[in-house]
């Protein structure tokens, strides 16, 4: 008697482990998918979420933001002092003609309040609207009779007041230019290292791509070993030849498997560094898909020295040092001047009638101040102060030629930079021409190889040459691979390197620094 209890249940059991194993197949594939990212992809993803072009785009905004702090230095600022309160209470000693001291206690209590409206001026003076209110409470208890005295107080102060330094630099000025220069060099490395970064993150590209073609050619050189392995097998088996070639070759096909296992440790390792170079998390599943075309362009190395003299960062960064050498020189040598200081104020103030009654509010004390400020004549003065160094020990002379060595030296780093950037560019032109001919060479290279590995793959099979001269050639061609794929990889390297050095892409035959300000 059939169950179909059992059958049923057995069927049940088939289905849902079937549609598991489909979804958990699915999610599989989903997790370990591998995202394939162009060089393009890979410069674009650096760009935003490497760590380099992170911590420079904080100081990009430092530096801007220290330069719009020198330019608001120019604008008008206020500032308020308020004192709410200000008490104390202490005993004073009074001296009295042929006796002892006596001493009194003395108690005040202030509420002040204190605005001044500052206009900072293109001469690095100051000009100051003041206002100033406050009104205090004063007791005095009188040891020697027993009595005590209560006042309260109020002023009122209006005042304009001028300040000018004089014989000296201008530090308001000299302050912005500092800012703007130092602006202009962060900018300049923002955007030099960026080029670096980019030559960088090609340089990993390229490297995981070797990595993984290496798998590639490995791989295949292993399926190739394999198919003569068993060939020579077939051949032993059936007597053809000797058990020492099938044994060689045994030999070949684990000698292949090693290199193999070899080069996948070395793929997972530069994946993990190219993912880091990227600004990716470490989980990612990413490979690359280069664009492995061979395009021929002339390089003019007159015109890549041309343009890397007109167009790098490093020169106009040395000329920005020069400025601010020369501002350090200025500020330095300054130290050892005459200089003076002219200062100026007009204010008018008023004080509360004191023998109005201690009860008295702050309206009543304030009406009196005011008016007795309009009656009270203004007060006004004027002072120059003039500061003469006489004599510092040679100080300040040591300090100023130290500053003019590092001027020279300055001077000397900017010719030396020219200098480096002609060479730099004339081993990258080299470079490239070196890695074109190598390229014509090992692609030739390459082509016979696999023509005489197929050729020897036919001989192998009829018998006419030995399991030995046929791995010989398969490693030949492997070789002739990586060759060839080296050398593709250096002549890549080697055009971008002479992109950032000169700042002119000769393959498409345009300017780079429009992209590279551009994009910042």
């Amino acid at each position: 008697m059939v169950d179909y209890k059992k059958i049923r249940f057995r069927l049940s059991t088939a289905i849902f482990f079937i549609v598991v194993f489909f979804i958990s197949s699915l999610y599989v594939q989903y997790v370990c998918a591998e995202t394939l990212l162009s060089l393009e992809d890979a410069i674009d993803i650096a760009l935003e979420q490497g760590f380099a072009m992170k911590s420079l785009r904080l100081n990009l905004i430092q530096a801007e933001q220290n330069q719009l702090a020198a330019k608001y230095r120019f604008r008008t600022n206020a500032n308020m002092i308020l004192n709410t309160p200000s008490w104390a209470e202490r005993v004073t000693s009074v001296q009295v003609p042929d006796a002892l001291p006596v001493y009194n206690s003395l108690g005040t209590m202030r509420v002040q309040g204190l605005l001044d409206i500052n206009q900072p001026l293109p001469t690095d003076g100051t000009l100051t609207l003041r206002s100033q209110l406050y009104q205090s409470k004063e007791s005095n208890y009188f040891a020697e009779n027993g009595n005590s005295l209560k006042r309260k107080d109020f002023l009122t102060s209006l005042s304009i007041r001028f300040n000018q330094p004089l014989f000296t630099y201008n530090r308001l000025k000299t302050g912005l230019k500092r800012a703007e220069l130092n602006y202009e060099g962060t900018s300049l490395t923002f955007s030099r290292t960026k080029l670096n970064v980019i030559y960088d993150v090609t340089s990993s590209f390229f490297s995981l791509y070797r990595s993984t073609r290496e798998c590639e050619i490995n791989s295949e050189t292993l399926e190739q070993k394999e198919n003569a392995y068993e060939l020579a097998r077939l051949k032993f088996e059936a007597g053809l030849i000797p058990e020492v070639e099938a044994l060689e070759m045994e030999v070949d096909l684990e000698e292949a498997r090693a290199t193999l296992l070899s080069s996948e440790a070395s793929l997972e390792l530069q994946k993990d560094r190219f993912i880091q170079s990227i600004g990716l998390d470490l989980s990612e599943e990413v490979g690359v898909k280069p664009d492995i075309v061979y395009k021929y362009f002339d390089v003019d190395q007159e015109k890549a020295i041309e343009e890397g003299l007109a167009n790098r960062f490093e020169i106009r960064e040395q000329e920005i040092d020069l400025e601010l050498s020369r501002i350090s020189l200025k500020e330095t040598d300054a130290r050892s001047e005459i200089s003076a200081n002219l200062s100026a104020y007009y204010d008018f103030t008023g004080r509360s009638d004191p023998v109005l009654p201690f009860n008295s509010g702050t309206s009543e004390l304030f009406d009196s101040s005011w008016d007795d400020l309009e009656r009270r004549p203004g007060n006004r003065g004027v002072s120059l102060t003039i500061n003469i160094p006489i004599w510092d020990w040679g100080v300040n002379k040591a300090e100023v030629a130290s500053a003019r060595v590092n001027l020279r030296q300055t001077e000397m780093q900017m010719e030396e930079e020219k200098k480096t950037i002609i060479n730099s560019i004339r081993d990258a032109v080299r470079q490239i021409q070196s890695a074109e001919n190598s390229l014509e060479i090992l692609q030739k290279r390459q082509e016979i190889a696999q023509r005489t590995y197929d050729i020897s793959l036919e001989r192998f099979n009829n018998g006419d040459i030995t399991s030995q001269e046929l791995a010989n050639n398969s490693n030949r061609l492997s070789s002739a691979k990586l060759a060839y794929l080296g050398a593709y990889i250096t002549y890549k390297l080697a055009v971008e390197d002479l992109k950032r050095k000169t700042l002119w892409d000769f393959e498409k035959n345009r300017s780079v620094s429009l992209d590279i300000n551009n994009s910042m």
